[in-house]
């Protein structure tokens, strides 16, 4: 196991959970499963269109993301990651880079619930439960592996054509 110059294995895996969504695949794999409820979102309703976007967007977003900590790319998150989420991703990334790791994440869902729609349909709060397995890898050696259930409060902001992650925040149970 190689030595973190600036973290301990336990802080680096701390990170791992709090930093990554919860349901990662690699980026040529099918998005991952997201069960997107949107009936006590407020104080606007969420209609139809929008409900389907935000749901394969929020997916998009989670493979993307994985696929970056997989291959230690900072390049591909802009398409679907901006401000304090972009920033927290490449920050892990390239605290990956230096210590010659990645991760790897198996997702196995989220449960998604929307708890604000703003009024001029701009963005939207989600609670995300997901079940996932996190693995940090140097080289092809699993260094530490952790299968757990990982809550995210969520900021997603409209875009041109899509719906982008401004905020992906790790916290205790809803």
């Amino acid at each position: 196991m190689k030595m973190f110059p600036r973290l301990g294995l336990a802080c680096m895996i701390a990170i791992i959970a709090l930093t990554l969504p919860p349901a990662i695949q690699t980026y040529a794999a099918a998005p991952p499963s997201i069960d997107l409820n949107v009936q006590n979102a407020g104080p606007r309703q969420v209609e139809d269109t929008t409900e389907r976007a935000v749901a394969r967007d929020y997916a998009v977003a989670w493979q993307t993301m994985a696929e970056a900590l997989k291959q230690n790319r900072t390049d591909i998150l802009g398409a679907n990651f901006v401000g304090n989420a972009n920033e927290k991703l490449v920050a892990t990334i390239e605290d990956q880079r230096k210590n010659g790791l990645h991760q790897e994440i198996l997702d196995h869902g989220h449960r998604v619930d929307a708890i604000f729609y703003s009024p001029e349909g701009s963005a939207m709060e989600l609670h995300d439960t997901a079940q996932v397995q996190l693995q940090l890898m140097d080289g092809n050696k699993v260094i530490h592996s952790q299968d757990a259930t990982v809550h995210y409060v969520v900021l997603l902001t409209a875009a041109e054509n899509s719906w982008k992650v401004r905020v992906l925040e790790a916290v205790p149970s809803f």
